[in-house]
């Protein structure tokens, strides 16, 4: 089997007509039933979630929008981690983090993007500091990991309670986006069965 972050992760594919399909119900808070044409789907939520954010982040051509922390967070960081946030602050304003220098090893963050306000800090930004260490990176695959680590993080998780109109939603853009079938670290979205080879585990047809 090919590693995940080897999957083809096709960005923002264009939309097409979205196919008629029932929502059945959810299992086990992670998986959202689907029939459709003859097949019935299990689609992850929060796979689905997180490629929607993603696909959004990529195709906006602006900073993402971000909020200001009602008190600046100071993090800890090594030597090297320091300098190198400090190096890419424009890239961290990119992806919507505004930081700046508080002291010898301190970064004070002051901005985080809006999708992820409700997040640790600290270790948002020391996950940030370690991946802006790696040299062998260009700037735009670092601009890339944040996007999927943000997306990752803000998706909807397994065992969330998941309203029945944001179930839609997530099932509407997968199946009017018939590229997407991966989450942007490459695990699978989508598992269908259809309805014969059902059949044939009740042996109703050979």
């Amino acid at each position: 089997l090919p590693v995940v972050e080897d999957l083809p992760v096709v960005p923002f594919s264009e939309e097409t007509e979205l196919p008629d399909f029932r929502i059945i119900g959810e299992a086990f808070k992670t998986y959202i039933l689907v029939e459709l044409e003859g097949k019935m789907l299990m689609v992850d939520k929060h796979a689905a979630h997180e490629r929607i954010l993603y696909d959004r982040l990529i195709a906006n051509k602006e900073p993402v929008q971000s909020q200001m922390l009602l008190m600046p967070v100071t993090v800890s960081l090594s030597k090297e981690e320091y300098s190198a946030v400090l190096e890419q602050t424009d890239l961290l304003k990119e992806a919507g983090f505004e930081v700046s220098d508080f002291g010898p090893g301190l970064i004070a963050v002051r901005e985080v993007p809006v999708m992820l306000e409700n997040e640790d800090v600290t270790v948002l930004l020391s996950e940030i500091a370690g991946k802006l260490l790696d040299k062998s990176d260009p700037t735009p695959a670092k601009l890339e990991w944040m996007y999927k680590n943000m997306a990752c993080r803000a998706a909807v998780k397994a065992g969330d309670d998941t309203p029945p109109a944001e179930q839609e939603k997530f099932i509407e853009y997968v199946l009017s986006h018939r590229e997407v079938r991966y989450c942007p670290h490459g695990r699978p979205i989508v598992f269908s069965l259809t309805k014969k080879s059902v059949e044939k585990q009740f042996k109703r047809v050979k």
